[in-house]
């Protein structure tokens, strides 16, 4: 874990926030842009384009972003970039992926059973548009007029990782309904109807 250094610095703070959120967050990613649920251990559970990033995790934090081209450091600054940044985490969290194949089953094809067939919950990077949480009310954010501390913005940084844990373990379900068959017009063909 980095250390806030006196006086803080903005790659200090930058590399102190991501001992907290991004820590929390870009460890142990089942599913991405990279690596997806699947059946039988090739057919996609959940489309790609419900996944945001890979499963390494996002980028951290630089810390450049933290004075925006000025020297100042200011608690506006900080409360909002951390909280924002906090936000763009929560799509990293916990997804159900279902997998339910409709129909009567008891055919050869590649998915022979009705119901479900597939039904596991793991940590996945989700692309922003799929179920947005908000943060919420955070507590001991810096202020304007009140120097900055380094307990303070340890406070306010476990403050923010514990929210960001507590959503991230609210589940989000997605659940796919598909044939009996991979290929149902082929499975019907292939009995002579059309």
């Amino acid at each position: 874990m980095a250390a806030l250094t006196n006086p803080i610095e903005e790659t200090n703070l930058a590399s102190r926030f991501a001992d907290y959120v991004a820590a929390a967050a870009n460890d142990s990613i089942s599913w991405g842009t990279n690596a997806f649920p699947a059946y039988g251990g090739t057919e996609r559970v959940v489309p790609a384009d419900q996944f945001g990033g890979p499963t390494s995790g996002r980028a951290s934090l630089p810390g450049s972003a933290i004075t925006a081209g000025t020297s100042k450091i200011t608690a506006s600054t900080l409360t909002t970039l951390f909280r924002n940044e906090t936000q763009a985490y929560l799509y990293i969290r916990k997804l159900r992926a279902i997998l339910n194949v409709t129909g009567g089953g008891g055919n050869t094809g590649t998915r022979p059973t009705a119901g479900v067939v597939y039904n596991t919950t793991a940590k996945a990077y989700l692309a922003p548009a799929y179920f947005p949480f908000t943060l919420g009310a955070i507590t001991g954010n810096p202020t304007s007029g009140t120097p900055v501390t380094v307990s303070g913005l340890q406070t306010y940084f476990t403050n923010l990782q514990a929210r960001y844990i507590e959503v991230r373990d609210i589940t989000v379900t997605y659940q796919a309904n598909v044939c009996h068959a991979s290929c149902h017009s082929s499975c019907h063909s292939s009995r002579g109807r059309r």
